[in-house]
């Protein structure tokens, strides 16, 4: 009988998942794991970082619509992931990380990188065990595609010893799971799927929250469907964003506040009333809400519901549509000539016009938003933006559009920095047909900028932007933190003006250096061409270090966003 090594039963398990895909940093004992990839159809990108591993991962799983994977050699490397298994968590997407440790066989005896490492992964995944067995390893493997798949999403770990991905097992042996899947997204309970139809028919001042747990069911066409049944305006999450394009009429995130405060019926679908909501706050205090969710418990959270439907999105919202059929005669015509959108439309336009000049800013040094104003006006519209930092991301959100689902990448939940670049590679590796582009503060861009290396080496054309204003916020931060006024070291600035470009150029990627602000499109549009053409780009634009975020507060951890 033949036999067969464990690392390669690890690797066949992927592979039997239909993911193609796999990221990591080469090292013990998980090595074998990549390096059986190509026999098993599945393609090892190799990161400088394993932080980045479970990025990447985390975002090509996200894009493509199944689950990231991520390999970590053991000891420091599983550490290093910590961080990625947290953010997944957070913003419930789906991931396996698969952690190398010392061998079962020497615990406790000051073995190579011996680390206990599941207590770690327990808190901030959905699943956290150690594999005892080569045998087993398939089991496992099922196991957390289906923990990290199912119900609300999110990060499975696997530790797996090395003298279980080194043993040999007679591969006829081994049993393979199958059918582990169920292929009946959950309905909506029917009578809460009428109350909702009638709520939502007879509001006089509906709307819509969209978050990013839609994602998983992809209901594009019964969103859209909702919105221009009722005439309906919407809220997208920042992540929520594309899955009814940005540019729709009925899309008013610009006028958010307005739209939350004023609604009387607010239908929220996969978003969650966290920190990103206000926690309901903001909401009308006799506004009605409607929470659709696949996980029960985050229904009612942090606000009274008065309809909770439990179940797939896709689903859920067929169901209200299905309900409303014959029903909505005059419905969206009254909206149309109606108060509610007429105040939000001109709230939007006022706020549009608020910000236009400092979108038309012909200053140096340059401004963010005039930044990121050129880069809308370069890339296409089904563009895949991953957006990283404190001021180019809250810019961001205002300027840079999405147009197509799972086409904004971003912090997320918990506003982990660092995520901007190595999120782009993944992206690019899930969508390759689509432009992808990573724009980032240089604070941010600095966790992970030595991933552009891996762009060039994998050859992903993704283009690398910085806004490069040499300091953390503002440069006035230093002065809120409560240092002494004649404090010499620079704490929260940088050096000043670094050419981050050079760093790509060293790589062998196209870079561009900008810092005038007539010169920002020129260099976009070579960058742009250079991805067309294969290759992967740095744009780095030097911007106003004294440029600081709009808060209403002065304490330096309002600037920072807590």
């Amino acid at each position: 009988m033949a036999l067969i090594e464990g690392s390669a039963l690890v690797t066949k398990s992927i592979a039997n998942e239909g993911i193609t895909t796999l990221f990591g940093l080469a090292g013990g004992p998980i090595v074998e794991v990549m390096g059986y990839g190509p026999q098993y159809g599945v393609r090892p990108i190799g990161v400088r970082h394993e932080q980045a591993a479970t990025f990447a991962a985390t975002a090509y799983g996200y894009v493509r619509n199944e689950v990231g994977v991520a390999v970590l050699a053991a000891g420091p490397g599983v550490t290093n992931g910590v961080t990625g298994a947290h953010v997944a968590f957070d913003n419930c997407m789906p991931l396996v990380i698969i952690g190398g440790s010392g061998p079962q066989t020497g615990r406790y005896s000051g073995t190579f990188q011996e680390t206990d490492n599941v207590p770690m992964f327990r808190e901030i995944t959905k699943m956290a065990v150690q594999v005892d067995s080569a045998s087993r390893i398939p089991e496992y493997m099922a196991m957390a595609f289906r923990k990290a798949k199912t119900g609300r999403p999110g990060p499975a770990y696997l530790d797996l010893p090395s003298d279980v991905l080194q043993e040999m097992v007679e591969e006829d042996s081994v049993h393979w799971p199958t059918d582990y899947y169920t292929d009946a997204p959950p309905q909506g309970n029917p009578e809460q799927v009428a109350r909702a139809a009638d709520m939502l028919l007879n509001a006089e001042r509906p709307a819509m929250i969209v978050g990013k747990g839609v994602r998983w069911s992809e209901p594009t066409q019964q969103l859209t469907g909702l919105v221009e049944t009722l005439g309906m305006p919407y809220l997208p999450s920042p992540m929520g964003r594309g899955f009814i394009p940005d540019d729709h009429p009925m899309n008013f995130n610009a006028a958010r506040s307005t739209l939350m405060q004023g609604a009387d019926v607010i239908l929220v679908v996969g978003a969650r009333l966290n920190w990103m909501f206000d926690f309901g706050r903001r909401f009308a205090p006799d506004a009605k809400i409607i929470h659709i969710d696949i996980e029960p418990e985050e229904i009612g959270l942090n606000r009274k519901v008065d309809v909770g439907i439990v179940g797939d999105a896709g689903q859920a919202l067929g169901q209200i549509l299905a309900e409303m059929e014959g029903k909505t005669d005059g419905v969206k015509d009254r909206a149309e000539e109606g108060p509610w959108l007429t105040a939000l439309r001109e709230k939007a336009a006022s706020n549009a016009e608020s910000i236009q000049p400092f979108m038309e800013a012909d200053t140096t040094p340059i401004k963010t938003y005039r930044l990121l104003t050129e880069v809308r006006n370069v890339f296409p519209r089904d563009t895949i933006y991953s957006v990283d930092g404190q001021i180019t991301l809250a810019t961001g959100r205002q300027i840079l559009p999405s147009n197509t689902p799972a086409s904004r990448l971003n912090s997320g939940t918990n506003g982990c920095m660092g995520v901007g670049v190595p999120f782009a590679i993944g992206a690019k590796l899930a969508r390759p047909d689509a432009p992808v582009v990573s724009v980032n503060g240089d604070c941010a861009f600095g966790f992970n900028s030595m991933e552009m290396e891996t762009a060039v080496r994998h050859s992903l054309p993704v283009v690398f932007i910085v806004n490069n204003n040499s300091g953390i916020v503002g440069g006035n931060l230093e002065s809120m933190m409560g240092l002494p006024e004649d404090y010499g070291e620079r704490v929260a600035r940088y050096v000043q003006d670094i050419r981050y470009d050079k760093m790509m150029e060293a790589f062998g990627g196209h870079t561009e250096h900008v810092t005038e602000p007539e010169d920002i499109r020129p260099a976009l549009e070579r960058a742009y061409a250079a991805s067309q053409d294969g290759i992967p780009s740095c744009v780095n634009v030097i911007t106003d270090p004294m440029e600081q975020m709009i808060t209403r507060s002065n304490r330096a951890s309002a600037l920072m966003g807590y």
